[in-house]
């Protein structure tokens, strides 16, 4: 029998917190360990607990929620998934939490089988992009941050270059660039290369100079 995924719950609404992790508990697969109001504090435990899935709200008290995400990534990087649960469905939201790089933007109108089937995805390596947030236009759907890790993937460099380079961590590169694969329908650096010229994406964009 395999591991079941192991989920935290942050958010400040008692009500929406107990919802959830009474039917996340009744879910097949999947283990609450534990649920925070306070992000100071779940920062303060989550090495020990080291969930598969945090799933949590971005507004609340004391602590930004992108600022947890930001604090999570460069950590962990992919080790821990980050499904946000959100009353704001604002465009610039959504875009600033995939770029920092969560598995999943959703409504707090969400069902719990949406919801249920976001840590199952992510657990996957899938990043589940809202419909609005669809573009036919490739460079529409990177993120600023994956346009610099591709310009440079195209330049040769490695993921340890690059993280030094935009001075983030390697998870965090890693992150990027299988979004980037995602997104263009790719199984490789390359791939993403050959595609990101085909679209006119790489190219155009000069990089900085080192200093």
């Amino acid at each position: 029998m395999s591991e079941p995924i192991t989920v935290v719950l942050l958010d400040d609404h008692p009500l929406v917190m107990e919802g959830l992790n009474n039917r996340l508990n009744r879910e097949p697969g999947i283990q609450v360990l534990k649920t925070f109001s306070d992000p100071l504090l779940f920062l303060s435990e989550v090495e020990a607990l080291r969930p598969d899935v945090v799933v949590m709200d971005i507004r609340m008290p004391q602590l930004d929620g992108f600022e947890v995400v930001r604090r999570l990534k460069d950590q962990y990087g992919l080790s821990v998934k980050i499904i946000l649960l959100s009353g704001y469905n604002y465009h610039e939201f959504q875009l600033k939490a995939y770029d920092l790089g969560v598995h999943a933007y959703l409504s707090k109108q969400a069902t719990f089988g949406q919801i249920i089937n976001a840590i199952h995805q992510s657990m996957l390596g899938h990043v589940l992009i809202p419909e609005t947030m669809l573009s036919p236009n490739l460079e529409e759907s990177l993120t600023a941050t994956e346009r610099e890790v591709l310009n440079r993937i195209a330049l040769e460099m490695t993921n340890k270059e690059i993280a030094q380079d935009l001075a983030i961590s390697q998870r965090t590169v890693e992150y990027h660039i299988t979004s980037i694969t995602q997104k263009f329908g790719v199984k490789s650096r390359i791939g993403a290369v050959v595609k990101g010229y085909q679209a006119g994406i790489l190219g155009d964009v000069i990089l900085p100079e080192k200093r």
